[in-house]
């Protein structure tokens, strides 16, 4: 695998999420769900976030980029909200190491000595999908994140314990959809409108989808219509980690006017705040790239 490949698979590593252990997979209800408000699910699904401090999982990783695929596995590891950490290991080898800060990305190829460092911007412009370290360190851990910022969402200044949950229930819509609770940041006779009108310049749809029972995100699509790209993940094969439920099976398509990616990935193994280290060193001996 060449190093000019990393930041495409990667570019899909990050829009997915899962943690796995070896216990029973749950079992999810099938009864009809009766419509609750966004406010009480948001504080139903962060209620059951995972808690931790750093995090180790084991993955295997297959892609499909342009009909070019590719089959990796490696490990992840995350300390909250100051890093993460990817080492992509073909063929048992810890050949490429990846690393998010709040600021920036990093790749290193330690098999032919050289690394690149780069914003997040780069990545926006390079993949037309905007990404944030927040937005993934909330895919990896299960937890809600909004793809795009409104202009409310930057006037309002809030803070996680008292004026989210209001922000949230202001900015979704709630419905139904058989079993399964659906929050959405418009309505159905708002998005035929603006598409009726072609009048869609700014209007970038997320679905929530929310089993019941665990209040787990089951699935998150993105609609930007603007730029004309879609993001799907989907979730399934939910297990028992530290007495929350996670997903262990994620499928991810993200489509552009120019690029289409999939990604079917299974992790295999988590350790929960657990003395784990996170090496990335960069000596004399490495050429930077562009």
């Amino acid at each position: 695998m060449k190093f000019k490949n990393i930041p495409y698979l990667f570019c899909l590593i990050a829009l997915c999420y899962a943690f796995i252990s070896c216990k029973t997979t749950k079992t999810i209800s099938t009864e009809k769900v009766r419509l609750m408000g966004a406010g009480k699910l948001y504080s139903l699904v962060t209620s059951n976030y995972l808690p931790y401090n750093k995090l180790s999982i084991k993955f295997d990783l297959s892609t499909d980029f342009d009909s070019v695929t590719h089959s990796i596995s490696g490990t992840l590891r995350i300390r909250k909200d100051s890093l993460i950490w990817i080492s992509i290991a073909p063929l048992g080898i810890d050949a490429y190491k990846i690393q998010f800060t709040p600021d920036s990305i990093m790749f290193l190829n330690v098999l032919k000595k050289e690394y690149f460092v780069n914003s997040y911007e780069y990545f926006e412009n390079r993949f037309q999908t905007e990404v944030s370290f927040s937005n993934l360190q909330s895919i990896f851990t299960n937890e809600i994140f909004l793809y795009s910022e409104t202009d409310e969402e930057k006037n309002e200044k809030y803070n996680t314990d008292s004026q989210e949950r209001e922000y949230f229930r202001k900015t979704f819509i709630p419905a139904t959809d058989s079993n399964m609770f659906v929050l959405k940041t418009h309505r159905k006779h708002k998005i035929k409108k603006y598409i009726k009108k072609n009048k869609v310049s700014d209007l970038i749809v997320e679905t929530l989808r929310i089993l019941p029972d665990i209040f787990k995100l089951d699935q998150v699509t993105v609609n930007d219509f603007n730029e004309k790209r879609s993001l799907m993940v989907k979730y399934s094969d939910f297990i028992d980690v530290n007495s929350k439920s996670i997903p262990s099976v994620i499928k991810i398509e993200l489509n552009t006017a120019e690029k289409h990616f999939n990604a079917d990935i299974k992790y295999n193994k988590i350790t929960v705040d657990s003395d784990v280290t996170f090496p990335f060193k960069i000596t004399d001996k490495y050429k930077r790239i562009n």
